[in-house]
């Protein structure tokens, strides 16, 4: 009953602000405000009710998942309906995530105003305690997959086959899907932070970074690091990744600002004359979504507060030769950080 009581405070907010009719088209937002899990709906918040837009394909879906007073549209045109706005409405409020068709379509009539730094944005900045929880689920499920996957990652197999035995473990220990496309990027592949998995066949004295998570309505994030072979270098380097996580995780705490954590990260590998190859922010939080905000990167300077999630993931990157990436991922307490990903407790994986 959590997203009954979110979208009654985001109508509090909005209406005290005067950003009414609202509407939310994003299904994350959608998710969060209403506990909807379709692919497709939009909520507008009016002066006096609270209104789900779908189709036909969800009418049954809504009388299970929608609590409270909503008022139900089932349309067989999302476009006549729209239309129809334009006559009802001369001002809307959207958030920054409208797709552009849409934008388009509604700004023929009616004055769209973007609420690019939107409530419901600052609202799913701090995590709940169900959130919290159902984020912790997601976390010992993709734990889980892992544990059950080691015996099946045998080198000589490709990357692609690596992934496909992980996310089937996924699927068997409750996760509805991937949080996104699996990364297993060995050897010199490892030197790109989103190489997907490929047909390249993984050998047993490269490094493998596996970059992957779990969605169970919300997401996990997980990297970890594979490396079976003596190199002094490579082991240097993931002893320095890994303390570079334990360092940054230190330094989170409320009060703090994103930007000033990303910033201390680079100077910390800048003392190993490692800062030029990490290329990329620091973390990010996560939710319904991979990719919330705020993150841990150069340019937000958001104020870090209790209840805010997020992953910690530095990573060194030699083109042609490997990469290295540790994530681990952290709530923010009154005092410091609790390790939600700790629940796959190494972060070098023993085959």
């Amino acid at each position: 009953m959590k997203d009954l009581l979110r979208v009654e405070k985001f109508r509090q907010k909005i209406e005290s602000s005067g950003k009414i009719p609202y509407l939310i088209s994003d299904m994350g937002d959608v998710l969060y405000l209403s506990g909807f899990t379709g692919s497709i709906g939009y909520i507008l918040i009016t002066e006096g009710e609270n209104i789900f837009i779908t189709d036909g394909r969800y009418e049954e879906q809504c009388k299970i998942e929608l609590k409270g007073s909503w008022r139900v549209e089932i349309v067989s045109s999302y476009k006549e309906y729209f239309e129809k706005l334009r006559e009802l409405f001369h001002k809307l409020y959207v958030t920054d995530k409208l797709p552009l068709n849409l934008y388009l379509d509604l700004s023929k009539n009616v004055d769209l105003v973007v609420d690019d730094f939107s409530e419901i944005m600052q609202m799913r900045m701090i995590k709940d305690d169900e959130e919290i929880q159902m984020i912790k689920n997601a976390y010992q499920i993709a734990a889980d997959a892992m544990m059950n996957s080691l015996s099946g990652f045998v080198f000589g197999k490709t990357e692609r086959e690596w992934a496909a035995i992980l996310e089937y473990n996924m699927k068997l220990s409750g996760a509805d899907k991937e949080s996104f496309d699996t990364i297993v990027a060995s050897g010199y592949r490892g030197a790109m932070p989103h190489g997907r998995a490929s047909d390249k066949v993984i050998n047993i004295f490269e490094p493998v970074i596996i970059d992957y998570g779990s969605k169970a309505n919300y997401v996990s994030d997980i990297t970890r690091m594979v490396y079976m072979g003596n190199d002094s270098e490579v082991l240097d380097n993931l002893k320095i990744i890994s303390e570079t996580v334990d360092y940054c995780i230190d330094l989170i705490m409320p009060g703090e600002i994103c930007s000033e954590i990303y910033q201390k990260s680079k100077r910390y590998l800048e003392k190993y004359n490692l800062d030029e190859y990490f290329n990329h922010g620091l973390g990010h939080s996560i939710g319904i979504d991979v990719h919330e905000k705020p993150s841990l990167s150069k340019y937000d300077d958001t104020i870090i507060k209790e209840g805010m999630i997020f992953t910690v993931e530095p990573g060194i990157y030699f083109p042609g030769k490997y990469g290295i990436r540790m994530e681990e991922t952290v709530l923010v307490k009154k005092n410091g950080c609790e390790i939600i990903s700790s629940v796959l407790k190494d972060r070098l994986l023993k085959l």
